[in-house]
Order: C-alpha cells, then sequence, then structure tokens
C-alpha cells in the first residue's frame, strides 16, 4: 500500500508541475493573453492571476526589451480591444501605445475557397504612419480571456496582411 501511495503522489506531482509552466514572456503566475513568436524577438501579453494586471513584454534571448504594463502608475486603460465579424471569420485587435508608437497585437481569420486562413501578428504606427507589420511565426491568437478583461473600443482597420 506504501509504494501505491508514493507512485499515485508521484504522479501527481508530475502532472502539477506539467501544467504549470510559462509561455513566451509570461510567468507561471500569468495567463497568456497573446503570444506572438517573431523572427528576431518574443512578444507576449499577460495578465496576472494575482491581481489581474496586463503586461506587454518584447524581448530577445529572456532578456526584455520592451514592458508595458497597466498597473504603472495606477494607470487603467492602457489596453484597448475591438473586433470585426467577417464572412467566414473575423479579425480582433489590442491595441495600446507607447512613447508616440501605437501597437496593434491582431488576429485574423478570413474564408478562401481552399478553407480558412489564419494569421497573427503587431502591427506599430509612428503617429498616423504605419511604420511596420510583424507576423507571428507560431500559431499566435488572441485568447477570449481578452474579449472579456480588455476594455472596449470601436473597431478600426489597421491594414493587417
Amino acid at each position: 500500500m506504501d509504494i501505491f501511495r508514493v507512485a499515485l503522489v508521484s504522479i501527481i506531482g508530475f502532472s502539477a508541475t506539467a501544467i504549470a509552466h510559462a509561455e513566451g514572456l509570461c510567468t507561471i503566475k500569468e495567463t497568456v493573453i497573446f503570444n506572438c513568436e517573431l523572427r528576431k524577438s518574443v512578444s507576449s501579453l499577460c495578465q496576472s492571476a494575482e491581481n489581474g494586471v496586463i503586461i506587454y513584454r518584447n524581448g530577445v534571448g529572456g532578456k526584455i526589451i520592451l514592458q508595458v504594463s497597466d498597473d504603472e502608475k495606477n494607470e487603467r486603460d492602457v489596453f484597448y480591444f475591438s473586433n470585426t465579424p467577417y464572412a467566414g471569420g473575423g479579425e480582433a485587435h489590442i491595441r495600446f501605445a507607447r512613447l508616440g508608437y501605437t501597437y496593434y497585437l491582431y488576429d485574423k481569420t478570413v474564408k478562401t475557397d481552399e478553407g480558412p486562413t489564419f494569421s497573427a501578428g503587431i502591427v506599430i504606427y509612428k503617429g498616423e504612419r504605419k511604420i511596420s507589420n510583424l507576423t507571428c511565426n507560431n500559431d499566435a491568437s488572441i485568447r477570449e480571456s481578452a474579449y472579456r478583461s480588455i476594455t472596449k473600443e470601436a473597431y478600426r482597420s489597421i491594414g493587417a496582411q
């Protein structure tokens, strides 16, 4: 009977360890909202399980290059969510701004004759001019929690691919 208990505890401990892992630049105490593997970096939007704070991180090799949070100086409404349906698909955005740049994290599903096509990435504007459209190299998508927890705004086309 003791061997059975040891085996059971080992299996349960292994399962808990396998479930508690970090994705992208999110920690194990954060929920992933969006995780995009770019050609030269990783961008992750995470939400703290402890206090609901939303944090965007971009980095290379574990080093954070840019971090934006809705908890800085007790600010709120740093991140904004919008979406629009298409026939057979749709597009969703999460927008935030920093130092004159506006970032749109997006995912998009478009119906084609061959079936739906999916794309995701980050579009960056400096003022009113689009300066970058980066495509995720992984199966990135805006997770369902964004639809509930991020302040909604009217959809605006960003010219995502």
